[in-house]
């Protein structure tokens, strides 16, 4: 069997023209002379695709399942989320997550070792050690060890060696710092300018995301590479945050949110629609898109912690986060795992699904075409929000903080209506009220990624513990939620004689270097 590093992803351009159609064509023979010869302004827009329908689809899924925010519908569908509730990770389980972006990252690769000496494309470089370094990042959040300075190498490598987590941590804010420097080089005037190769950009709008920009985002992805280091206490570790971040407090950080767009549509029959759209969403005809719609209903602690149930503070979020057919004014949420247990007798019950806020709701040509959320403002403003807290760089917390929670409330359209003044009132949820600062922080990003990048959600609490409430699912086969995957069948298969030996505790057991709870 091939293993997946063997696999890159190759777009096919017809002759000169670049089309929003191209970048959703996928060609994964790994010995394409495509591979090589293509130019970085034809491979970045395909790779930008791939690696974020990954994110905003799966993986998305997968965090918001395991951070306790989906439940599934029990009452259209038999044992929903069956293996996720129980916590069954194995070989297979999520196994799309390291194949899809293992290979798609390749893409990167190539972009940063083409060789040219007619046209200088250190923009595309640039912003490929960007992306490459984001993705990478959650590959080791979610696996641990893995190749790292022998992957991409195709048929010169089809068997890479292992490299260590936290070294391939170091590598990644080596990269970004590349990035960084090579955006800020006079010498790079000439750069070929990223124009129609850039698919990605702030808050939605094409064409309006400047090099200035991708820089801003270069140090929010360092800074989250620097801050999910933050919990280890020895000395070498906290030197290298400390070094890393020096100069930072006036840094340009992400204070957009950062979009995918390469020209989703809701055409009948060519299946380009935003991907969260078609996943959760609805099919090009307005049918429920794979049941997904229907199977996705909040947990009755996503309701509480939103209502006021559970914190005493009621949450304008809850109405754009989740909907109700037959009763808007009501949520109705379920436990993991349970199996009609908690619901009214009878079946008159609806559950809530996911919400107007998300453009999921119903079926629309603007959901199906609006932009995917690689990295929202909220999250980075959380980010800088912890970082002065912790006395990395200088500004407000509490500053950083009320603009987390209003960045938040903009994507989603909601109204704040004295929401953030209750928040900061009370301990646990608002900055000003809350003994442990940290705490506040990391619940206001939990709630702010819900249901758009459950993913970091999932690592975060990974990290940090919080939020400390969290229950477990009522079907769960172990005490405590996975903290990691599993390495999958094809690398098991395709790399044996480099993969560690795992066995499914490991899954609970064995954790990412940088969680130390």
């Amino acid at each position: 069997m091939k293993t997946i590093y063997k696999i890159a992803s190759v777009f096919f351009i017809a002759a000169s023209i670049i089309s929003c159609e191209s970048y959703f064509d996928v060609n994964t023979d790994p010995n394409n002379p495509l591979v090589s010869t293509t130019t970085p302004d034809i491979i970045l827009p395909g790779a930008m695709t791939t690696t974020g329908t990954t994110l905003v689809s799966q993986m998305n899924r997968l965090g918001n399942l395991m951070t306790g925010n989906w439940g599934g519908n029990v009452i259209n569908f038999s044992g929903p989320f069956d293996s996720e509730f129980r916590y069954d990770v194995t070989s297979s389980f999520y196994d799309g997550v390291w194949n899809n972006l293992m290979a798609r990252t390749a893409n990167y690769t190539n972009i940063i070792n083409y060789s040219s000496t007619d046209v200088n494309y250190n923009n595309h470089k640039a912003v490929s050690y960007i992306m490459r370094a984001f993705y990478t990042q959650y590959l080791v959040d979610l696996y641990g060890d893995q190749p790292y300075s022998e992957r991409h190498l195709g048929t010169a490598g089809l068997n890479p060696s292992y490299d260590n987590a936290q070294d391939i941590y170091r590598a990644l804010v080596t990269d970004l710092n590349m990035a960084i420097s090579m955006i800020n080089d006079p010498a790079n005037a000439d750069a070929l300018a990223l124009g129609a190769s850039n698919v990605m950009q702030l808050n939605g709008t094409l064409g309006n995301m400047s090099m200035n920009d991708w820089k801003a985002f270069a140090n929010t992805v360092k800074l989250r590479v620097l801050l999910r280091q933050s919990e280890m206490t020895d000395a070498a570790t906290q030197a290298h945050i400390t070094s890393e971040l020096n100069g930072l407090s006036t840094a340009d950080f992400l204070s957009d949110n950062l979009t995918l767009n390469p020209g989703y549509s809701n055409d009948s029959g060519n299946g380009r629609q935003n991907p969260f759209y078609a996943t959760f969403g609805f099919e090009t005809n307005g049918s429920f898109a794979n049941t997904n719609n229907t199977l996705v209903a909040p947990t009755t602690y996503a309701v509480e912690l939103l209502d006021g149930t559970l914190n005493g503070v009621n949450d304008p979020r809850l109405t754009r986060l989740w909907t109700n057919d037959g009763n808007p004014n009501a949520f109705q949420g379920i436990a993991q795992g349970d199996l009609l247990g908690n619901l009214p007798l009878g079946g008159s019950t609806i559950l809530s699904r996911l919400g107007a806020g998300l453009g999921v709701d119903v079926p629309s040509d603007a959901g199906a075409t609006q932009a995917a959320y690689i990295m929202t403002a909220a999250e980075s403003y959380f980010l800088q929000a912890e970082a002065i807290e912790r006395g990395y760089i200088t500004g407000s917390a509490q500053g950083s903080f009320d603009n987390g929670v209003n960045a938040s409330m903009a994507l989603l359209g909601a109204t704040d209506g004295g929401y953030l003044v209750a928040a900061n009132a009370t301990n646990g949820i608002g900055y000003t009220a809350s003994g442990n600062k940290i705490e506040a922080i990391i619940y206001q990003k939990y709630v702010a990624l819900t249901n758009i990048n459950g993913i970091e959600g999932w690592i975060e609490y990974s990290r940090t513990g919080f939020p400390s409430n969290l229950p477990l699912s009522l079907t769960a086969t172990t005490a405590t939620r996975p903290v990691k995957l599993l390495y999958p069948v094809s690398e098991l298969s395709g790399n044996s004689a480099n993969v560690p030996s795992q066995s499914t505790s490991d899954a609970f057991t064995s954790k990412i270097f940088w969680d130390v709870n």
